[in-house]
């Protein structure tokens, strides 16, 4: 069975849900609203939350993978372009243990898109080319105090 996940104006939910009748059962069809991230207050706030992520996720000298993994993660890392297309196993490894470290500070789901967002790529065909991470304001906050410190 595929999923179908989309974005869908207010507006348009009816439309659009009036277009899938003839294709799916009502009760199969599920609407999920998001669940909105928690808003940093100020500058020390949005500090003391990098200080956090930085002690769950600063990789330990017998680490090398997780401090690769935060060069990428949080250096606008382009699948295509950096693995040329290639899955990277080893990679996909240590960005689940970044993100299980995270998990301490963000209880939620995806916790590592606190950090930096995944944008999926295209090529004019429309045929997938890859994913970029986004890098978000705490996120280069955490890039700047691993640096600060040489840990990445």
């Amino acid at each position: 069975m595929t999923m179908l996940l989309a974005e869908i104006p207010d507006q348009s939910v009816k439309g659009v849900l009036d277009a899938l009748a003839p294709f799916i059962a009502p009760e199969s069809i599920k609407l999920f609203d998001p669940v909105p991230l928690p808003p940093v207050q100020n500058e020390d706030e949005l500090t003391q939350l990098a200080q956090s992520v930085v002690a769950a996720v600063r990789p330990k000298p017998t680490q090398p993978l997780r401090k690769e993994a935060l060069r990428k993660l949080l250096g606008r890392h382009d699948t295509f372009s950096d693995q040329r297309g290639e899955p990277d196993p080893a990679l996909r490894n240590a960005m689940g243990a970044i993100s299980k470290a995270l998990k301490s500070v963000f209880f939620h789901d995806q916790a590592v898109h606190r950090l930096a967002v995944p944008k999926k790529t295209h090529f004019p065909d429309g045929t997938y080319r890859g994913t970029v991470y986004v890098v978000t304001p705490l996120g280069a906050l955490v890039r700047d105090l691993l640096k600060a410190e040489k840990a990445i």
